[in-house]
């Protein structure tokens, strides 16, 4: 399986998850490639069997620069699935849809969800990433590969 991990980071604390993300993927024996989105174009992605998208919110929803590089991807291959991650203050707050954003974005695309994303918690703005982050990526890796197996 070939996955791509694409994120963005204002202060780092998606990029630490995804490459802790990206490291477990390794370990397992996947092939990843891990990019921010300022360093690949949205209409030339790497062919990939998974993309996971992650991105962080701002008052409840997703920046701009990962939702403007959504509206933009081109996916040449309709085998081709996601799964997403956000990072946020609360996220477990009814006002937080930065998942939903994103899904309702590459909803118009030709892409399909692999199942459902995960939300990590920021302890503050520029934050760490809540203790035991780390617990919830290696689930998030089982729920990926069993998805791949159905």
């Amino acid at each position: 399986m070939n996955i791509s991990i694409i994120y963005e980071s204002k202060y780092g604390n998606g990029k630490q998850a995804m490459t802790y993300l990206e490291n477990i993927l390794r370990k397992k024996g996947l092939s990843v490639q891990l990019m921010s989105v300022h360093d690949v174009k949205p209409k030339s992605l790497p062919e990939a069997d998974l993309y996971v998208f992650s991105a962080p919110n701002r008052m409840g929803k997703i920046i701009r620069s990962m939702r403007k590089f959504l509206e933009k991807i081109e996916i040449k291959n309709s085998n081709t699935h996601y799964i997403l991650v956000n990072t946020g203050l609360d996220p477990s707050s009814s006002i937080d849809r930065g998942l939903e954003q994103m899904e309702e974005i590459l909803k118009e695309k030709n892409i399909s969800k692999l199942s459902e994303g995960i939300k990590l918690k920021v302890m503050a703005m520029k934050g760490p990433l809540e203790a035991g982050y780390e617990k919830k990526l290696d689930e998030f890796v089982q729920t990926i590969q069993s998805s791949f197996k159905k």
